[in-house]
């Protein structure tokens, strides 16, 4: 199935609408060319992802020279959350924390442009440098190359950002969401509701008793400065990208203020979810920084939440099998992951 197939499946409404056809409307294009000042005649968008937001690589001369993002109304409803992500990102850049692409600036010096659809709709765009199409999930599909390595450094950039955070002099109009329980779960839940999907009754009953096992894990949790703070809130290894000068980190939308454990559950819920690889994010993890029991707690509970919310995200039902055992697992010994 293509990526514009499946965004149309799993995403009614405006991204849908945006991305049906395989082919940019001319609003888009041209918009873009306004903001940032490129020839019409000599760009090209190409579609490369899909879901919450649609991301186009804009070639010129057949050339990528960035990467643009439309943000879908009303999942960001004006510039300042964009704003915010830019204003993250820029100092994480030049603190030499990790890298990360340039913003490019539209022609009005702004960090992001709105673009006027046929409807009138505004989508807020952010664009930025194209680092390029090689990511970490790449690397991990070869099979000359040890996951575990890849988890490690994952675990080391995360606690690099993390320290970053706990010394960040945000911008006084700052303002980027939380990632709390009522965020990744719930009637509320960012990113949909999982419990409106149709699922087995036994199954449903298992994925209960964890989101609530897990819920009460979290009530408790420590809210210090040590534990939560902001998080990129996707740093899975899709969103690395390798090159010569090492790895970039990328998109960064769906940063916000979380437990900093919730970095660890979004890595490991996308590499298989084994508890050798959360001990190997772990380690790189705390050759930056330390870890405490309290996060082990916290990390295990996050990850049953985690792949509830991303059942969520789907609206229908994935391989569910996964998604059982790893809340099966929570149930039995609910500190599994890290020891």
């Amino acid at each position: 199935m293509s990526t514009t197939e499946a965004a149309g499946r799993r995403r009614p409404g405006p991204i849908a609408g945006l991305v049906a056809w395989g082919c940019p409307p001319d609003w888009l294009r041209d918009g873009l060319c306004a903001a940032w000042g490129w020839e019409p005649r000599r760009t090209r968008l190409r579609l490369i992802a899909a879901d919450l937001h649609a991301s186009f690589l804009v070639l010129v001369d057949d050339l990528p020279v960035a990467v643009a993002r439309l943000s879908v109304p009303p999942y960001m409803e004006d510039t300042a959350a964009a704003e915010s992500e830019v204003a993250w990102m820029t100092d994480l850049e030049a603190a030499g924390v990790v890298h990360v692409p340039a913003v490019i600036t539209p022609a009005d010096g702004r960090d992001v442009a709105l673009l006027a659809d046929d409807d009138d709709r505004h989508w807020i765009c952010l664009t930025t440098t194209w680092a390029g199409g090689r990511t970490v999930r790449d690397e991990l599909d070869r099979s000359d190359v040890d996951p575990l390595d890849w988890m490690s450094l994952l675990g080391s950039t995360a606690a690099r950002m993390h320290e970053h955070a706990l010394g960040y002099q945000r911008p006084r109009d700052f303002v980027r969401p939380t990632w709390d329980t009522a965020d990744l779960v719930g009637p509320e839940a960012r990113w949909g509701n999982w419990h409106t999907v149709d699922l087995d009754p036994t199954a449903l009953a298992v994925l209960l008793r964890a989101e609530q096992a897990a819920l009460d894990v979290l009530h408790g949790a420590s809210r210090a400065p040590d534990a939560w703070g902001l998080v990129h809130g996707d740093l899975r290894p899709e969103k690395l990208v390798s090159g010569p000068g090492g790895v970039t980190v990328i998109d960064f939308d769906s940063c916000g203020f979380s437990w900093f454990m919730l970095d660890l559950a979004a890595a490991l819920v996308a590499s298989g979810g084994s508890a050798e690889h959360a001990q190997a994010w772990a380690a790189g993890y705390q050759r930056v920084r330390p870890l405490t029991r309290g996060d082990a707690a916290v990390a295990s509970a996050l990850v049953v939440l985690r792949r509830l919310q991303l059942l969520g995200r789907a609206r229908e039902v994935e391989p569910i099998s996964p998604v059982v055992r790893a809340a099966e697992e929570f149930l039995r010994d609910p500190g599994w992951l890290l020891r």
